[in-house]
């Protein structure tokens, strides 16, 4: 691929590069995957055979409740967290541990099961074979077992790997034995630690409670603090009092209001509808006998008997009774004031009584303070001794009853046939890796020979920029060239149509592309070069003729496998009246060639002569791309004539050739006024190209001596042109 300036590949085109890159160095890649195949097949067979067996848990989501009572250790969660932790303790170093002490007492010989012993096993006291450490009987259980869930239920899958299948099996089955003991052991020993801390507590508790029970008693029997029903009896007679106050106080309030209404009622004689007046026995005599005198005085009134004698002694006595009952009711209204009295009095008694408890109380409220917080502090005490005991009966019921949260539904068998090594994977694996290896061979290759490549150090030093470079090619790649270049879609294609678009965009002379390609020294690839720039071209559209001026070393007849019957130097030299269309083969490719035969004298003299610039020019007329093959710089000045009659000089050095050599020609270029437009780097291999230069020179040399030795002729101008 050709890198100029900052090169990159078209999306459109890395496909089929890639492909022609892989079909190029087909060989190579296959040669990958039989070594791979080769490595993959022996490791296989050196592999030792190996064995899994599995054994299956499943968690118990129901819980088994022997008593109605919380046990120690809580069920364990059914999530995904707490059975990522259940998995990592049955691969811990203590469950392998566990395993192996279990796996010894079942009298199983653990270091032959792993293949670590012959004859002796780890607990034998043999001289013959050493006793393996436990640690590495340890690390090699570790390593060999393999604890799993799917994530979608309580199921966990225990396998081992081993090399004896039966072996294998008693591992797997020891794993999941011993994690369902650990469960037991686990809820046991808790459950006898929690009744020993609580037994123990129990007596601390004890001691608390006796003294803050006794330390109650005693200051309430210092204090005279007595209790009946929860309250003292300071407190209930206070309470007695005061109901005993309220009561005389309803009692005076009702005989006051008893009395106030006597005396409203005192002046007529209404005064003897009073519940007193009318209750008592006296009045109700007078009443009595009052009334009988006033029937008898409306009899006599009735009668007419106006002078009846009896009727001023009735007044009389009914009058002297009315005074009578008016002295009872005035009796009854001054009882009432006494009663008044008598219950003031007591109620001041009281009140007096009331005052003198209180006082009493508020003295001993300091210290029923205290006893009660005495005997709260009691009662918290007796509740936490209660709680304690309680547990410490439970946790003593439990003991004995654990069970594990996990059985065993599966219990692993010894496998029938081995899981590794898996010859199809084996075989999978190595063609991959062979063929993984190959591509990245092809890889390494193609950058290194399309990207990999640094810039020339004579673009630095003689100041002309790399505009292209063309790619290493393989043999079958150089025999099919015109092909490739037409048709292909392989590296060296795309690097030749780059370059010849370059050309085409920075052409200086009208609309006619006229080149000519020179290197610094023979055998370089520059005739290879143009012979590529001419079929791109052509392949175009543009009428393309190449041009050979490479008189010392001429190889375009053999670039295109034909035989020219005459050449430049005849068409210069004017002989047998040789003309253009004489000199002009068409190829297969769409490209007018030109070739050239090895010059008599120094090329100068064809080079520089007006009849090969009149050619030249004719050439520009008929062609829309011309295409010189030069000769070499280092081959005197028949480069610099040439360039100075074209507009774009091309200069072509070899991968690896000799910076020294190419700068001088550079600099002789320069020095002369021409103007190079770019460097091509040619990484072709050199050793097929120069074959083809030097057969094509000796093909020429051989073809002009014959021509000499039938006639000599000077060379004279062609007019014809």
């Amino acid at each position: 691929m050709i890198v100029s300036g900052n090169p990159g590949f078209s999306e459109e085109l890395a496909v089929p590069r890639a492909i022609a890159a892989i079909l190029n160095r087909k060989w190579l890649i296959l040669a990958c995957v039989a070594a791979g195949l080769a490595a993959a097949t022996v490791g296989y067979l050196d592999q030792t055979p190996r064995y899994v067996s599995e054994a299956v848990l499943a968690l118990d989501v129901r819980k088994f409740q022997a008593l109605p009572t919380e046990s120690v250790i809580s069920p364990l969660p059914q999530e995904s967290p707490a059975l990522r932790t259940e998995i990592d303790i049955m691969t811990s170093r203590s469950m392998g541990e566990k395993v192996l002490v279990q796996l010894r007492k079942a009298g199983v010989d653990v270091a032959r099961g792993l293949g670590l012993a012959g004859e002796a096993g780890a607990g034998a006291k043999s001289t013959a074979h050493p006793v393996i450490d436990d640690r590495v009987l340890l690390e090699q259980l570790l390593s060999g077992v393999r604890v799993n869930n799917d994530g979608r239920s309580y199921t966990i899958y225990i396998s081992f790997t081993g090399i004896n299948p039966d072996f294998v099996a008693v591992v797997a089955n020891a794993y999941a034995e011993a994690y369902i003991d650990y469960q037991v052991d686990v809820q046991t020993t808790a459950t006898r630690h929690v009744s020993d801390w609580l037994g123990t507590r129990l007596v601390s508790l004890r001691s608390e409670l006796e003294r803050s029970e006794h330390a109650a008693t005693a200051f309430r029997e210092k204090s005279g603090i007595v209790k009946s029903d929860g309250t003292t009896l300071l407190s209930q007679q206070i309470g007695g009092l005061n109901t005993e106050l309220a009561k005389l106080r309803a009692q005076v309030a009702g005989a006051t209001a008893r009395l106030e209404t006597a005396l409203d009622v005192s002046e007529g004689e209404s005064s003897l509808a009073l519940s007193e007046v009318l209750n008592s026995a006296a009045i109700q005599q007078l009443r009595t006998e009052e009334a009988r005198l006033k029937r008898a005085l409306a009899t006599i009134s009735e009668s007419g008997a106006v002078k009846n004698p009896q009727i001023p002694e009735l007044t009389s006595q009914l009058e002297t009774i009315q005074a009578q009952i008016s002295m009872e009711v005035s009796q009854i209204v001054e009882s009432l004031r006494n009663e008044i009295e008598v219950s003031k009095r007591q109620q001041a008694g009281l009140e007096a009584s009331l005052r003198q408890m209180q006082k009493e109380m508020s003295a001993a409220n300091g210290a029923i303070v205290q006893a009660d917080q005495l005997d709260r502090e009691a009662s918290a005490n007796r509740a936490i001794y209660e709680s304690y005991l309680a547990r410490y009966k439970q946790t003593i019921e439990q003991d004995g009853i654990a069970m594990a949260e996990a059985r065993i539904i599966s219990r692993a068998m010894p496998s029938s046939s081995r899981t590794s090594p898996d010859g199809p994977a084996w075989l999978l694996g190595g063609g991959l890796f062979g063929l993984a290896a190959g591509l990245f061979v092809t890889v390494l290759l193609e950058l290194r020979s399309l990207f990999l490549r640094r810039s020339h150090p004579d673009e630095g030093a003689a100041g002309v920029p790399i505009i292209g470079r063309i790619p290493e090619l393989s043999q079958h790649q150089r025999s099919g060239i015109a092909k490739l270049i037409c048709q292909g879609h392989a590296p060296v294609a795309h690097a030749v149509a780059d370059l010849q678009g370059r050309l085409r965009l920075s052409a200086r002379t009208g609309g006619v592309l006229t080149l000519s390609v020179t290197s610094a020294g023979p055998r370089e690839g520059k005739t290879f070069i143009a012979a590529c720039l001419a079929r791109s071209l052509a392949a175009t559209g543009l009428r393309t003729v190449l041009l050979e001026a490479n008189l010392s070393a001429p190889a375009v007849a053999r670039e295109f496998s034909i035989q020219p019957a005459r050449t430049v130097v005849d068409l210069v030299a004017g002989r047998d009246g040789t003309s253009l269309d004489d000199v002009v083969r068409c190829d297969v490719s769409g490209v007018d060639l030109v070739c050239a035969g090895v010059a008599e004298g120094p090329v100068e003299h064809v080079l520089g002569h007006e009849a090969f610039a009149r050619l030249l020019a004719t050439l520009k007329r008929n062609y829309d791309a011309v295409v010189v093959d030069c000769v070499a710089v280092s081959s005197g000045s028949g480069a610099l004539l040439v360039s100075a009659l074209v507009g774009t000089t091309v200069f072509v050095i070899p991968a690896g050739g000799e910076p020294l050599q190419t700068t001088a020609a550079l600099r002789k270029l320069a020095a002369a006024g021409v103007a190079v437009d770019g460097i091509v780097v040619n990484e072709a291999a050199r050793s097929t190209l120069n074959r083809r230069a030097s057969t094509t020179a000796d093909l020429y040399a051989a073809n002009e001596s014959r021509k000499r030795s039938d006639a000599s002729v000077d060379m004279p101008s062609i007019a014809g042109l």
